[in-house]
């Protein structure tokens, strides 16, 4: 028996909290819905790897406080070292093993692990292993060619100055089904990842929050409805 998995991130303009669901309604056209289909991506750092856009500069008619796409990295293949200045990064492993550096502490990721990095550290991400590397990719402010710092333009940026470089440390989720658990249907479970309403504790660095789901063959979600939020 196999499983449906998938992430769900929830984006408002407000933190996201408990109450924006509400009760079951009776299901409509929503010309509001679309379908996203990944195209073919585009080379990153020097052919390092590839990065598939799914939210953000290619998509100027879907609002959303957040750049997402999927990232490949051969093995042996790493990112650039680099800075993204008043953004945070929100790295989901789909496949292969990474080696993830943030300032000066550098952590191992698998597949279904969770690596948050925040704003302004000096950060790469290398495949590790035999397979290549996937993993989903989220940017808070969306991601634009200004807000990186790479090459020459690192020299600029020293050990705290404009409030970056001052060895901050990764949040790491090993476990999705560690998270808030929600039972929300038939067959389906939820598993909030992030939430910085519900996750005070985790000082998380975001304005959105992202649950981990499972559907059982022919699993389903009761009808919602997200009051003043968009979900992806």
């Amino acid at each position: 028996m196999h499983r449906v998995v998938c992430l769900i991130f929830i984006s408002t303009l407000t933190l996201l909290s408990a109450g924006c669901l509400t009760e079951s309604f009776s299901p409509a056209e929503d010309a509001g819905i679309r379908l996203i289909t990944p195209g073919d991506g585009i080379s990153i750092f020097d052919g390092q790897g590839r990065y598939i856009g799914l939210i953000g500069e290619e998509t100027p008619d879907v609002t959303a406080n957040y750049s997402l796409g999927l990232v490949t990295i051969p093995p042996g293949n790493a990112t650039a070292t680099h800075r993204l200045i008043e953004t945070s990064e929100f790295v989901y492993l789909t496949g292969g093993e990474a080696e993830i550096r943030c300032d000066n502490t550098t952590v191992t990721a698998r597949e279904g692990e969770v690596v948050i990095l925040p704003e302004g550290v000096l950060q790469s991400i290398a495949a590790v292993g035999d397979t290549e590397l996937h993993y989903i990719d989220v940017i808070q402010p969306p991601f634009s060619s200004a807000v990186e710092v790479s090459g020459d333009e690192l020299a600029e940026y020293t050990s705290g100055t404009d409030g970056v470089g001052t060895d901050n440390l990764p949040i790491v989720i090993p476990d999705p089904r560690e998270g808030i658990e929600w039972d929300i249907g038939s067959d389906m479970m939820i598993y909030t990842l992030a939430n910085p309403v519900l996750m005070p504790e985790m000082n998380l660095p975001i304005e959105y929050s992202v649950a981990y789901a499972e559907l059982l063959p022919g699993g389903s979600a009761d009808y919602n409805r997200l009051i003043g939020a968009s979900e992806l």
